[in-house]
């Protein structure tokens, strides 16, 4: 398996995921990943991986979704702005579409206004999606506002009004993205965590196949001097998939 093409395939299943509150299936995850070759231990790792950032294996059905909760570590400001959106105006259904036709027409400065107002309320439901991921609300709602006024300043780009919504959230989306993915401390302590479990699983099958049976975790600490409480938690996060190693 090529690490670079395993990152971007694991990316673009992170995004169908949200794309759809959080839920991928099976066959969209074995399309998505199938290609880079990998075996049955990556994959129990891919799946622990994902089920720690909150994404889930189904059809997110409505009956299935929770949505996530904002907590203290998401901003100490975050609660001040959700009560400013409160204070919004509310539109409509068919105000939301004349606007939506107007702004895309016409580049229509109140209409982009209606749509700004409504849209800010989808930008910290998206942000919701993300809270997993260790970026603090505060910053993926900045980050989404700005993908959101990109969107509403490009409309007359598109063909009609109904590609809007598709539009707006797909920017949204590309721009909490990228505060996560050009996070280097995030994204350098993921690729740490993979490194980390993928030397003790080599360390670990290496001295099962000598001692010719499965061995524990304080037997691959004494003999190789890893630390016994790196080996459990590369246990706990491989979900006990470690070749070799006894839970």
């Amino acid at each position: 398996m090529v690490e670079a093409e395993y990152r971007e395939a694991l990316d673009r299943v992170i995004r169908k995921a949200h794309e759809n509150r959080n839920f991928i299936t099976e066959e969209q995850y074995g399309g998505i990943l199938s290609p880079v070759g990998m075996n049955e231990r990556e994959d129990a790792l891919t799946r622990v991986y994902l089920d720690s950032i909150g994404i889930h294996f189904g059809e997110g059905d409505e009956g299935e979704y929770k949505e996530p909760e904002f907590t203290e570590a998401d901003g100490k400001y975050l609660h001040l702005y959700l009560e400013e959106l409160e204070a919004l105006p509310v539109y409509t259904e068919e105000e939301i579409d004349e606007a939506k036709a107007r702004a895309v027409k016409d580049d229509d400065g109140e209409a982009r206004e209606v749509l700004m107002n409504h849209y800010l309320r989808s930008v910290v439901d998206i942000a919701k999606l993300y809270i997993y991921q260790a970026v603090p609300a505060e910053d993926l709602i900045g980050e989404g506002n700005i993908g959101l006024m990109t969107a509403l300043a490009a409309l007359t780009t598109l063909d009609g009004p109904e590609e809007v919504e598709g539009f707006v959230g797909k920017l949204i989306m590309d721009s909490m993205d990228r505060a996560i993915y050009e996070d280097t401390d995030i994204r350098q302590r993921n690729e740490d965590m993979i490194e980390k479990i993928n030397e003790i699983n080599d360390k670990a099958k290496t001295l099962s196949e000598e001692m010719k049976r499965p061995v524990t975790a304080a037997e691959l600490s004494g003999i190789t001097g890893t630390d016994l409480g790196e080996i459990r938690e590369a246990l706990r996060l491989s979900g006990n998939q470690i070749e070799g190693l006894i839970p």
